[in-house]
């Protein structure tokens, strides 16, 4: 069955440049007033308005997979999850060839794994996630649905993470950790206890030294 993509930004050509190598995309849509000067193709592909999407390409015939990032706390996504589903849209779900599934990892429907994501025996994942490169996922984790993990995310072993949640990139949880919806992890920020919900967790960014690049090495010793 061929593959309907929801978006047209930079969520949904990525998704596509990974995508098309596995999958059929037939088009993308988009609600109505996000398509601009007229614009009907993406990518190469038809762009559709959302409203008639089932007109163009029957839910009978054609599948579902939305490339919408995290705005507003990731409801959005949620949100058009929910519209196509009443459209009568089944979904897919992309994962890389990349990743290794175990026989007891689940991955819901309408969810993103990108390249070289482990996830560890015993995880579940709901629906519609994203999960980006070099991400590790413990055992026995489970991830709520419509969360944002980025880059770079480690994620110890047993931890519940509610629904909705955001991670920036290289953010960190520690072993057991339950969080609760809609908290969101800042870059580079390692959480190691566990939270209510709409907590936001953030750790001081890198300090600019006084010295230039050369002189900081020749201060270490590292400068011939």
């Amino acid at each position: 069955m061929q593959t309907i993509i929801y978006g047209n930004g930079a969520m949904a050509k990525v998704l596509y440049s990974y995508a098309r190598h596995s999958m059929k995309i037939a088009a993308f849509t988009v609600d109505d007033q996000c398509i601009t000067d007229g614009a009907d193709t993406f990518c190469g592909l038809p762009l559709v308005p959302f409203s008639w999407v089932e007109e163009a390409y029957p839910s009978h015939h054609y599948q579902m997979l939305m490339a919408v990032g995290f705005i507003e706390m990731n409801t959005l996504r949620l949100q058009k999850y929910q519209e196509a589903k009443a459209k009568g849209y089944a979904f897919t779900r992309y994962i890389h060839p990349s990743v290794i599934l175990h026989d007891d990892v689940e991955i819901a429907e309408n969810s993103i794994v990108l390249d070289c994501v482990s996830i560890h025996p015993g995880s579940k994942i709901g629906h519609s996630a994203f999960i980006s490169s070099n991400t590790n996922i413990g055992h026995d984790c489970i991830i709520e649905h419509s969360n944002w993990i980025n880059a770079g995310v480690s994620i110890a072993g047993g931890c519940h993470i509610g629904a909705c949640g955001f991670f920036g990139v290289n953010a960190s949880l520690g072993h057991g950790v339950i969080l609760g919806e809609r908290n969101l992890i800042a870059a580079n920020t390692l959480v190691t206890k566990s939270s209510e919900d709409d907590q936001v967790f953030i750790s001081a960014p890198g300090q600019l030294f006084k010295l230039k690049s050369r002189a900081f090495l020749k201060f270490c010793g590292m400068l011939r």
